[in-house]
């Protein structure tokens, strides 16, 4: 690999100098055929004449030779994240896995975080332009004129949550009402029909799509519903949290009037094994227990919890191809990346006969 970047890297010089400002270079695809190797290797040799101003990459036009030195203030750099300050730790390890990831690749990226989408903006009116912004937002919604904001320094915008879509943005997400179909159909075919739902009470759109979703099948299911709503948004809540909504059900014999729970947004199993455990809950004897999130983190479900939904792997790798893309200019038009959604079984789920 090594030496075929080589060999890429000394053909771009001399196609650089060769040709005219303006003058197109192939594609990458074109590249990658031409010496037989993969984007990423072509991608890692284009990168340094694209940062040093060499190069210039812009949506529509493909890659073409600069005017001298004509790069140099055109972009702050190849990817901008902006990410509002939250205390989500899967959300952080996210755009830590990808700083590595871009930076190891030579392309240039810069984290900003932000309180509020003013609060952003104004930052950004400093800067200069960006040829890819990453926007994670932890659930909270986007406003068109916040997104029009963005896509005024940068050249493609690409979104971590599918709550911005069909506005010319890639949003990457996962379809949590799919995710909580899934779980109810574990629990079902283990006959469990009387089933709560832990969820954060958050007006954010795919949440409360979610919520809808769990009631509409208390309502084909002739249930009242079991809705524990925590006041936060999901990886926030608290330990107390836990066992106060879950204990609001408790019956005066001391059992609970469901079978089986589903949660979403405990992205630590210490805390749920802990809220179980003071509640004199043992799963899955007493409560079998199905979690939405992040298949491929233990921190997650322990190895206990059965656990329904994405994964941490698939979601940084179809960022990674995402924005790589963006940088290439090639791939279709910004769309809605809907992350696959797995189940993994690690024995929460007991067999109901009641």
């Amino acid at each position: 690999m090594a030496s075929r970047k080589k060999d890429i890297e000394t053909w771009v010089a001399a196609e650089i100098a060769r040709l005219s400002p303006g003058e197109r270079l192939p594609t990458v695809r074109e590249i990658m055929r031409r010496f037989r190797t993969a984007q990423r290797t072509v991608e890692a040799a284009i990168a340094p004449y694209i940062a040093s101003g060499h190069l210039i990459a812009r949506r529509g036009a493909g890659i073409c030779v600069a005017e001298p030195l004509a790069n140099e203030e055109l972009f702050e750099a190849d990817v901008l994240v902006l990410y509002r300050i939250s205390a989500s730790r899967l959300a952080r390890s996210l755009l830590t896995e990808l700083e590595r990831r871009f930076k190891t690749r030579g392309q240039r990226i810069m984290l900003l975080g932000f309180s509020d989408e003013d609060h952003a903006l104004s930052v950004l009116s400093r800067l200069g332009r960006y040829r890819v912004c990453l926007i994670q937002v932890h659930f909270e919604p986007l406003a068109l004129s916040f997104i029009a904001g963005i896509a005024d320094h940068a050249n493609a915008v690409v979104v971590d949550g599918i709550s911005a879509t069909g506005v010319g943005v890639d949003a990457i997400g996962t379809n949590w009402r799919e995710a909580l179909t899934v779980a109810i159909r574990h629990l079902k075919e283990s006959g469990h029909q009387r089933i709560a739902f832990l969820t954060s009470a958050h007006p954010a759109r795919q949440i409360a799509m979610a919520r809808r979703e769990y009631l509409r099948f208390c309502e084909n299911g002739g249930d009242q519903g079991w809705l524990i709503e925590i006041e936060g948004l999901p990886g926030d809540y608290k330990l107390t949290d836990l066992t106060a909504g879950l204990g609001d059900y408790r019956q005066v014999d001391g059992s609970f009037p469901f079978s089986a729970l589903i949660t979403w947004g405990v992205v630590d199993g210490h805390k749920l094994d802990h809220a179980l455990g003071d509640l004199g809950l043992r799963c899955p004897s007493d409560l079998s227990v199905v979690m939405l999130g992040s298949i491929d983190n233990h921190s997650e479900h322990l190895g206990r919890f059965d656990v329904v939904g994405n994964s941490n792997a698939e979601k940084i790798a179809c960022f990674e191809n995402v924005i790589l893309s963006r940088l290439a200019l090639e791939g279709d038009a910004p769309t809605v990346h809907y992350l696959p959604v797995h189940r993994a079984v690690f024995g929460s789920v007991e067999t109901c006969d009641k």
